[in-house]
């Protein structure tokens, strides 16, 4: 599968040449400018989606935006999405060598399918309240966890981060709680991989 490559990448980046001479110092960002960039694999957004990402001050609290591709092969329909993502991270604890952990994470998202097959609201000619759900929109939520550490690029300290999420949405939650007997959680929970490179 295409996951285990992240691991390798990971490792490969991470080794980085950490010698280099860093800048003394580097002008403030603006504040519109983002503080990462985000690659992930599956997570019900997407084969692959990717994009920019800003972090709180004190390093908990991650905000995303992401655009996801799903091949036809794999969904049937070539499809395009848009994803918002807000993660919380209370806990990031040190290791050796510049490497860190954030073992629980929690997040939520929103994301919407672009296409002629997906509607916002339902047709006219379905009855009032017969489907109370739009295909286009699907919120969920995922827990996960992250290792990272700081390496050197252009003479830049920057963070590299390695990350799984195990999420889920909407309709598959409500699936579940109404047929409990004949789903598992493994039916509805997906695992998605990711790594993340502060700017």
């Amino acid at each position: 599968m295409t996951y285990k490559y992240f691991l390798p990448l990971f490792l490969l980046l991470s080794l980085a040449a950490n010698s280099q001479d860093l800048q003394p110092s580097k002008p403030a960002r603006k504040w519109y400018i983002p503080d990462h960039l985000k690659l992930q694999f599956a997570g019900n957004i997407g084969f692959l989606s990717g994009g920019p990402g800003y972090i709180s001050r004190n390093k908990t609290l991650e905000t995303d935006l992401l655009f996801g591709f799903l091949p036809q092969k794999y969904g049937g329909d070539a499809l395009v999405t848009i994803t918002g993502k807000t993660t919380y991270s209370p806990w990031r604890i040190p290791l050796k060598n510049a490497h860190y952990m954030a073992p629980f994470s929690l997040g939520f998202y929103l994301s919407y399918t672009f296409g002629p097959q997906f509607d916002t609201k339902w047709p006219t000619y379905y009855p009032k309240g017969y489907y109370w759900w739009a295909t286009s929109f699907r919120p969920g939520a995922y827990v996960g966890g992250k290792v990272g550490r700081d390496i050197v690029l252009n003479k830049r300290r920057r963070g590299l981060e390695f990350y799984y999420e195990l999420g889920t949405y909407d309709l598959l939650l409500i699936s579940y709680a109404q047929n409990p007997k004949y789903l598992n959680l493994s039916d509805i929970v997906s695992l998605s991989l990711g790594l993340k490179l502060d700017f």
